[in-house]
């Protein structure tokens, strides 16, 4: 079980009845309304502060669209947000890891100038080609102990439920996107990262909106785990980012080097 505090940051979350996070990202983030989904689950924990979420989401965008387009800057601007989460083009920390740190450090700037916290979402390799996780995860932590920001080790997370062979499928049939089972591990994750708290236990129904329109109020069920499959999933998800907490003040690669 994981325990209550993995690495405490010292924005004032306590002192609000509110945690309110926005996500910036692409069709990984709205994929089976991935905020909504965590929403869930902390309704699910009975957890004495709410979590509400918006996202601003563009499909394969990268986080230089984001912040030339200015939508996401002026939403961060308009309200408060206790945490704001980055996620960048799937390929592209493989790709050119050096543009993806350019505008992630712009936009860690504004976001501790509004005293928000940035969140890295850390995002999982194509299903053909799993190698390629190790880079994804190196230009992620990297970036995040550059500065000073969270990870949510979501593709670290997946790794693990994949090489533990559980017979899970987490991917979309296009072999990148999530499955419904895959935007579930996600929200475990999120959870554990915006609450410090082990998902292990909490509600296994995932609901979602329709997957090709991102925030529709007409909610569906996707899928039930099984109360075996679901705590495996909740487990593998507290670990991960219990190791992940453990390691991003401390993590070391030459990507930025």
């Amino acid at each position: 079980m994981l325990a209550r505090q993995i690495q405490r940051n010292y924005f004032p979350v306590a002192e609000q009845q509110v945690i309110r996070v926005l996500f910036i990202g692409n069709s990984y983030t709205y994929f089976n309304d991935l905020p909504w989904l965590t929403q869930q689950l902390a309704a699910s924990a009975k957890e004495p502060k709410k979590l509400e979420t918006e996202m601003v989401v563009v499909g394969g965008a990268t986080l230089q669209n984001h912040w030339k387009r200015g939508k996401a800057l002026r939403l961060l601007k308009a309200k408060r947000w206790d945490y704001v989460v980055l996620q960048e083009q799937s390929t592209l920390p493989i790709t050119n890891p050096q543009e993806m740190y350019k505008y992630a450090t712009l936009f860690d700037a504004e976001i501790k100038r509004v005293n928000s916290q940035t969140v890295f979402y850390l995002t999982w390799a194509k299903q053909n080609q799993p190698e390629t996780q190790q880079i994804l995860t190196d230009a992620y932590m990297s970036i995040a102990q550059e500065l000073k920001a969270k990870v949510a080790p979501v593709g670290t997370a997946w790794q693990k439920i994949q090489e533990a062979n559980l017979k899970l499928n987490l991917y979309n049939s296009d072999r990148s996107h999530p499955s419904p089972i895959g935007s579930y591990v996600a929200a475990c994750v999120f959870y554990t990262t915006f609450y410090e708290n082990s998902p292990v236990g909490l509600s296994r129904r995932i609901y979602s909106s329709n997957t090709s329109t991102p925030q529709e109020n007409n909610r569906i069920e996707l899928e039930s785990l099984s109360e075996t499959d679901a705590q495996m999933i909740q487990q593998f998800a507290a670990n991960a980012t219990l190791c992940i907490g453990g390691r991003a003040s401390s993590y070391r690669s030459n990507i930025w080097n």
